[in-house]
């Protein structure tokens, strides 16, 4: 991570605060998104109440409590703000109903629609009603829409259906027409036709996990804000990818101007600006029609991976298991894995070397798997590690073991189990890193902070142990194993530990 820019993005009281620098930066890797220092505060405040302890005094606990989904979905709601309503920002739906559904309908299939970022979904069922209603009024087609959103607590509002008069408001009420329609009072809520909910797939997910199906049009409104401007290329990547030739974009009003990129051209109609997938045809035609339903390969929506993904990844492990080690270890070179961690390669390159490793069948297949050098492959693992796909973590971790048994390869497998809160299994691990490189860092700080509640002498010699590890290790560039933070940054901590 490179010093500079740390100063350019993150304000001073962040900087100067391990707690919150350790938060904010996890907080981007696993959601994605930047984050305030009111916000990072209240998040620290949350985090010290779960764990009985500050994060100097007992910082793995911090790490477990981040990569668990559970307590992620409610860290999400204390660092986001989930307003909606029904038919929020009309002009989309306008732009929708009167220039893109007719030639649409035109499909050989049903129009496939994302509400990303949906929150309690009253976007999803906006578009459900639009659809629905200009379905039976003069157009002939059928439609799917999938929307998600990282709070479980939120899908679970959306599917129950059932919203409070706040959800409706002024600049809605042209919708009303199609709102008597699909809405039916009851008492003080309103409840959401069975007909519009049969038609919307709500599921909860993290976006930075990226999109496994093709989609005509994703609405993706009053979220990208909250991004990273190192995210938001990642976000906007992916959606690039997961839009059918010409396919639609709707980003919010008031984040349009900001956005730019190769694949999406901006689009101004009707005084209504969206973005365009360029592509060839403008739709897909009946010859297309095999390929789409092939897709998708994982099924992260429901974050699992789906049952031909769990019996790619037994192959994978299976044949690695009866193949002999080679003789040539596969060398791991730390500023190669940090360079493509810092940019936006970052998650295509995970992604193709997991379809790469999901593709070997049997000890034969490895030729394609044997082209991936070591830096790829270790950056790879803990760009999964980071996001929470530990199925996929696993997967290349299991290809790298037979290949390399050094430092970093023992330490990654100690992350792995580190992050799954197996305490007992990191330590080993992480003690076998320790024993084969002295100056390995990384695994020395993970030592002794997992002693922080053990015996007070063996604690302390532990961390001076780390700190003697620091110092030997400060210009490796192991830096990219453990969030971009500096050596300096983990001295501090320790030193504070010292002193306690």
């Amino acid at each position: 991570m490179n010093r500079s820019e740390q100063i350019v993005e993150i304000p001073s009281e962040i900087l100067s605060t391990p707690a919150l620098l350790f938060l904010y930066h996890r907080i981007e890797q696993i959601l994605g998104i930047k984050t305030s220092s009111e916000a990072l505060i209240k998040l620290n405040e949350y985090l010290e109440k779960r764990c009985g302890a500050s994060f100097i005094e007992y910082p793995e606990a911090y790490e477990n409590v981040l990569t668990s989904r559970e307590q992620i979905f409610e860290i999400s709601k204390l660092l986001t703000v989930n307003e909606t309503y029904f038919f929020r920002e009309g002009v989309h739906f306008d732009l929708l109903a009167r220039h893109f559904l007719p030639r649409m309908a035109k499909l050989n299939r049903p129009i496939q629609i994302c509400s990303a970022a949906t929150s309690i979904g009253c976007e999803a069922y906006s578009i459900a009603m639009l659809l629905d209603y200009h379905a039976n009024n003069g157009l002939d087609f059928d439609f799917e829409i999938d929307a998600f959103d990282i709070s479980a607590e939120a899908i679970e509002t959306a599917n129950i259906a059932r919203y409070t008069a706040n959800t409706l408001r002024v600049d809605g009420s042209d919708w009303k027409y199609i709102l008597d329609l699909y809405l039916t009072p009851d008492g003080d809520e309103y409840v959401v036709s069975q007909k519009v909910r049969r038609k919307v797939r709500f599921f909860s997910h993290n976006i930075m996990r990226g999109f496994d199906k093709r989609y005509d049009v994703i609405f993706f409104r009053n979220a990208l804000i909250y991004f990273s401007s190192r995210n938001r290329i990642i976000v906007m990547n992916d959606i690039a990818e997961s839009l059918f030739d010409n396919g639609v974009l709707f980003l919010g009003i008031s984040e349009t101007s900001s956005v730019k990129h190769s694949l999406l051209a901006n689009r101004y109609l009707s005084d209504i600006f969206y973005f365009q997938k360029i592509g060839g045809e403008s739709y897909p035609d009946q010859s297309e029609k095999k390929q789409y339903n092939a897709l998708p390969v994982k099924n992260k929506y429901t974050d699992s991976i789906a049952k031909n993904d769990i019996i790619s990844a037994e192959k994978v492990i299976r044949a690695d298991r009866e193949r002999p080690v080679l003789q040539k270890e596969l060398p791991v070179d730390c500023g190669e894995v940090k360079a493509i961690l810092q940019t936006e390669e970052g998650q295509p390159n995970a992604k193709k070397t997991l379809e790469i490793l999901a593709n070997v069948e049997d000890a034969s297949g490895y030729e394609s798997a044997d082209s991936l050098n070591g830096a790829v492959l270790a950056a790879s693992a803990v760009f999964f590690l980071d996001i929470q796909d530990f199925d996929s973590a696993d997967i290349v971790l299991s290809y790298l073991e037979k290949r390399n048994t050094g430092a970093v390869i023992r330490f990654l497998r100690g992350e792995y189990y580190f992050r799954k809160s197996h305490l007992k299994e990191a330590e080993h691990f992480f003690t076998e890193a320790t024993v084969k490189d002295m100056a390995f860092w990384p695994a020395f700080y993970r030592i002794a902070s997992l002693t922080a509640k053990g015996n007070q002498t063996r604690h302390e010699y532990r961390i001076k142990k780390a700190c003697e590890s620091l110092e030997l290790g400060r210009e490796l560039q192991y830096e990219c194993f453990m969030g971009g933070f500096s050596p300096d940054y983990f001295h501090r901590i320790l030193e504070k530990k010292l002193i306690q």
